[in-house]
């Protein structure tokens, strides 16, 4: 509130202040207006925004009121804004917590009640498609596997479908891709599944397959389009080259592994991990090249067929198996494989 008065008052030197109800009144003579000014304390509450108190904050908050509240569950003067000035609240916001807390000590029911924020849930603005989910099961799973194709299918932004899916509205999912068996697939697995289960004293056991050797193949290439390579600042990487980038050397390769356990003969642990080889050779070369000259022995990759597998099996698995097999396990090992054609129909090997 600013008054003026007249001029002619502007002669008399001085300031007179007066207080009514915490409210300071000063006139200024000189430069001829009143000025009402406020306490410190209270133009510093307002200058500042207070956000709301945390869910523990206000649990801690009942927690101190709990220590210093009287036997009936009343707080006594001052308490309030003690408590206030020490979470950085009003009185006022002290005594609301309190009675949402509802504090019962007669020991019949639950001290307090939840005293957590509710605007959670209560506040922001209102959703604009509430029938998200709904219309997302209304699309073929062949068109929901990104973002961009539910967008264009409900004709919503990307970006929306990308808050709604922090909110949780829309749910990830990892489909796997399963084989296709057909009802005498599943016998054969069920009946394999059933020779592994033992009876002992009337109890179900599973085979621990201790006595077993799995043999299976993967392919690999032997480069890749991209690598990173480390080196010093400045150096000069050394380039790839190869004649097609659709066409890469890959070879197969074959390991053998077992379960690990400890081998009391020799006290070690056995890892299990029989052997890994790859299915290649060594012949010279046909032609010369710029790299090499006629006759140079080169490795060259070798089709897997039943015989070479046969060959690696014997040659190469079977050894291995004889050598780190434990000697105090049984004599008697299966080798596990695959329905892969190239495989054969293997005998028990025996140490």
């Amino acid at each position: 509130m600013v008054c003026y008065v007249d001029q002619a008052s502007a002669a008399i030197n001085g300031i007179l202040s007066l207080r009514i109800k915490n409210t300071f009144y000063i006139f200024d003579l000189k430069i001829c207006m009143f000025v009402i000014e406020e306490p410190a304390d209270r133009r510093d509450r307002l200058g500042q925004h207070k956000k709301n108190l945390t869910d523990d904050e206000c649990n801690n908050l009942v927690q101190h009121l709990l220590t210093r509240c009287t036997s009936s569950g009343k707080l006594p003067k001052g308490v309030a804004d003690d408590i206030g000035k020490l979470f950085g609240c009003t009185p006022t916001t002290v005594r609301r917590i309190w009675r949402r807390a509802a504090a019962d000590l007669s020991g019949n029911k639950t001290i307090c009640a939840t005293v957590q924020q509710r605007k959670k849930g209560q506040s922001g603005r209102k959703r604009m498609y509430t029938d998200i989910p709904e219309r997302i099961q209304a699309i073929p799973q062949s068109r929901r596997y990104c973002f961009r194709s539910i967008a264009h299918a409900l004709n919503i932004p990307k970006s929306t479908l990308h808050v709604y899916f922090k909110r949780g509205v829309i749910a990830k999912y990892s489909s796997v891709l399963k084989p296709a068996l057909t009802e005498s697939n599943k016998v054969c697995r069920l009946n394999w599944a059933i020779k592994h289960v033992t009876d002992i004293d009337g109890a179900k056991y599973f085979d621990p397959m201790n006595d077993t050797v799995h043999v299976d193949e993967k392919w690999f290439f032997m480069t890749r389009l991209q690598k990173k390579v480390y080196g010093a600042p400045g150096e000069k990487i050394k380039q790839r080259s190869c004649k097609s980038k659709r066409h890469l050397l890959k070879v197969m390769f074959l390991s053998a592994v077992a379960r690990p356990r400890w081998d009391e003969a020799k006290g070690q642990w056995f890892d299990g991990k029989i052997g890994t080889w790859h299915f290649t050779e060594i012949v010279p070369a046909q032609r010369r090249s710029c790299r090499r000259d006629a006759g140079t022995p080169v490795m060259k990759t070798v089709n897997v067929t039943r015989d070479t597998y046969k060959a690696m099996i014997i040659d190469n698995v079977i050894p291995a198996i004889r050598s780190k097999w434990p000697s105090g396990e049984t004599k008697r090992v299966k080798i596990q494989q695959d329905n892969a054609r190239p495989h054969i129909m293997l005998l028990t090997c025996r140490n």
